[in-house]
């Protein structure tokens, strides 16, 4: 993903592990039940399948990072850590808390974020240029598709 940035919730976040974990435990209960199946003709092969998805799945769980005390209490406060490392603030992605009075807003929520170049709707001077500097760079990302020889031409009504 080269590093791109995505918003979520936190909630959605601490759902996101704990389906992990659920998921992880259900796997894991489903493998211990079969490996405690008598070896027989035809149940070697999911006791082998069994005890190889178990040593998997605890192999991936261990990489999720998420702390046994989490699992054990179920505190948000156990994926402080966790959080920190995955999860980046808002602000260090260059989104800042909008005032009262923004009607500017990129996620279109109208009220949660806006990037550091904020517009600012009052100040006619700065609309030429505003208007110059955004079709520079939309001429700039085009030629970074189609090349240098391409010409850009805009029309405004």
């Amino acid at each position: 993903m080269n590093n791109e940035h995505y918003l979520i919730h936190k909630a959605d976040y601490i759902s996101h592990i704990d389906d992990k974990f659920q998921l992880f435990m259900m796997l894991q209960g489903l493998t211990n039940l079969v490996s405690k199946l008598p070896p027989t003709e035809k149940n070697i092969p999911a006791i082998a399948l069994a005890k190889h998805h178990r040593n998997e799945s605890e192999k991936m769980f261990k990489t999720w990072g998420i702390p046994r005390s989490y699992m054990l209490f179920g505190s948000e406060a156990d994926l402080t850590e966790l959080m920190e490392n995955e999860l980046i603030a808002p602000e260090d992605a260059g989104y800042y808390p909008c005032d009262d009075e923004c009607d500017f807003c990129p996620c279109n929520c109208g009220c949660c974020c806006e990037t550091e170049d904020e517009y600012e709707e009052d100040d006619e001077d700065n609309d030429d240029e505003y208007i110059a500097e955004l079709i520079g760079e939309l001429t700039t990302f085009i030629h970074s598709i189609f090349g240098d020889n391409v010409s850009v031409h805009i029309v405004v009504e």
